[in-house]
């Protein structure tokens, strides 16, 4: 055990030690921290203009985003995702980033994540680490040269986690659901982890749906109602899918973000699906699985509706009220909408019903 004095500094900084981190801004008074410190390495950055001199800026999920970086590699990531013009109105959220080869020799570790009241630390492989600032809606993020150069990284890790942690507070509610359309219509597909969301999805991909999303579905308010927009995140379907699936035995599950083993494919080409980037949904699904066998589809209440949804967000810092307002605004609006529970029992086997 170690007693560690920390002084006021003279810009922020982070301190790594273990798995906790902290910020500390400008102005903070002396403090005493006693800690146990392993393998420390204190690394000092400063996020400012003349450190970070090229800018871009991109449209993801209904937001734009602007972008500061000191890489030419960060430029060309950027550039893969849509066009600031396609999303009207002034900056939604900041990103800084960072590329330090430096972190490169460092130990990889797992993805882990530590939250401080409107903070939120983010460990990623390979090697880079994100602070979150919801109130201030501002991204810091120190990538390792391997995670500048993997383009995977940016559309399967950095920005979905980045629009489900900032998500309420730039205007778009991250929903626990995946979304398709046919004919123009979007349909919402709801249900709690396993009750076959990604399954069903895949199945409807293949019979001529198009593809917006998997497992998390980013809605917001728009003049024509509500807006679901999908990421480009891999479909995720667990092992036991293969036999519904006979293209996934071409791949190898892996360890997906949550802990669970899975097949993560890019739906385009493992499934020969269209993908939309936006949808306006006009009815919503749940699955759930029982103990008892059979098969029946049912109306459910918009109180149900509700209490699904605010259960299954991430919890949301109490200071953060607009945020809390405008999920909650969302989910209601959804509740309106026309929604069907489908029950199957598991003595029924798991085929997905399409």
């Amino acid at each position: 055990m170690h007693n560690v004095t920390l002084r006021e500094a003279t810009f922020a900084f982070v301190t790594a030690m273990s798995s906790g981190c902290h910020i500390f801004r400008r102005g903070l008074p002396c403090a005493c921290f006693r800690v146990r410190v392993e393998n420390a390495v204190a690394k000092t950055l400063r996020f400012e203009r003349h450190t970070l001199p090229f800018r871009t800026d991109f449209a993801i999920a209904g937001t734009r985003c602007l972008v500061a970086t000191n890489s030419h590699q960060i430029l060309s990531a950027a550039a893969n995702w849509k066009p600031a013009s396609t999303c009207p109105g002034g900056v939604t959220f900041e990103m800084e980033v960072i590329v330090d080869p430096s972190m490169d020799a460092d130990p990889d570790r797992p993805t882990h994540f530590r939250g401080l009241r409107h903070l939120v630390f983010a460990f990623l492989p390979p090697r880079s680490f994100v602070t979150y600032d919801l109130r201030r809606k501002r991204v810091h993020a120190l990538l390792s040269s391997a995670a500048a150069d993997d383009h995977a990284f940016w559309d399967t890790l950095l920005l979905p986690i980045t629009i489900g942690v900032l998500g309420t507070t730039i205007g778009v509610a991250p929903l626990h659901c995946a979304c398709l359309e046919r004919d123009g219509v979007g349909v919402l597909i709801a249900g709690v982890s396993g009750a076959g969301k990604s399954t069903l999805s895949a199945a409807l991909a293949q019979r001529g749906f198009t593809f917006i999303s998997d497992d998390w579905t980013y809605l917001s308010m728009s003049p024509s109602g509500l807006a679901a927009h999908g990421l480009s995140a891999p479909l995720k379907l667990l092992p036991d899918t293969v036999r519904f699936f006979p293209q996934l035995r071409n791949f190898s599950p892996g360890r997906s973000l949550n802990g669970e083993m899975a097949y993560e494919v890019e739906p385009r080409g493992s499934f020969a699906c269209r993908l939309k980037a936006v949808s306006f949904p006009h009815h919503l699904f749940f699955l759930e699985r029982t103990l008892t066998s059979g098969f029946s589809v049912e109306a459910c209440s918009p109180r149900f509706v509700r209490s699904f949804f605010e259960n299954s967000g991430e919890r949301l810092a109490d200071e953060l009220v607009e945020a809390k307002i405008l999920r909650s605004e969302v989910i209601r609006a959804l509740s309106a909408y026309p929604c069907w529970i489908e029950q199957r029992g598991v003595a029924g086997g798991n085929r997905p019903r399409s």
